[in-house]
């Protein structure tokens, strides 16, 4: 009976977690550091939004996506080599985009969609599109911390975003979080800088509340 109770359960087939990604670029120093102090004064403003910091990195998406938690180092060997041929490329910051007619507005650093960006983009939908799926939930994420649910709207956004957020449709930008629109102006004329910068690496993090990069899963060499 033994036995067969062992051979049972080994024919149950094991359960595969997926898990939230991103495939991102991280800005190189300067933009960096521009991007997390339009963030801190964002958060003083609305300290309920979104915080940069070294657990919730500013980034520029190239693609969101749910895996399965065992293809992940199948999806790292895929981007394997591909930092190589962009590293030495110029990104440029545009603007401060918000929305100028409402009293509240979420905001974020426009990036110029340049053609070697579009292709990156593109070129890592084509890799990575053989390991996503349909099926992530509230576990795929990285948990807030305070145990509040991750937000719908996360988890809706994710299995979405090639459908609804690329190609045309992509528009690559840093999140820096919402906060009144009169601290926005202020922000836009006085303290954002558009320039040029590059980036420091191509990375694969998993997700958390808001699109937020959280956890570091694979970094180019």
């Amino acid at each position: 009976m033994l036995a067969l109770g062992l051979g049972f359960f080994s024919c149950v087939p094991k359960k595969t977690n997926s898990i939230a990604i991103d495939v991102l670029l991280i800005p190189s120093e300067e933009m960096y550091a521009q991007s997390i102090q339009l963030n801190a004064l964002i958060n003083q403003n609305n300290p309920e939004t979104i915080k940069l910091d070294e657990n919730h990195k500013p980034h520029i998406t190239l693609l969101q996506c749910f895996i399965k938690e065992e293809n992940l180092p199948k999806v790292n060997i895929a981007l394997k080599g591909l930092f190589k041929t962009i590293k030495n490329d110029s990104l440029m910051a545009e603007s401060l985009f918000y929305y100028k007619d409402e009293e509240e507005s979420f905001s974020m650093i426009a990036v110029e969609k340049s053609d070697f960006l579009l292709k990156l983009h593109e070129k890592i939908i084509e890799l990575i599109q053989p390991y996503t799926v349909k099926n992530g939930s509230q576990v795929s994420f990285i948990q807030n911390p305070d145990g509040s649910s991750i937000s719908e709207s996360t988890i809706t956004y994710v299995p979405e975003f090639v459908e609804k957020h690329s190609y045309d449709n992509y528009e690559p930008h840093i999140s820096l979080g919402v906060a009144q629109t009169k601290l926005l102006d202020s922000l836009a004329e006085n303290v954002f800088k558009p320039i040029q910068f590059k980036a420091a690496s191509l990375s694969v993090y998993q997700l958390g509340d808001h699109g937020t990069a959280q956890k570091l899963l694979w970094k180019s060499e």
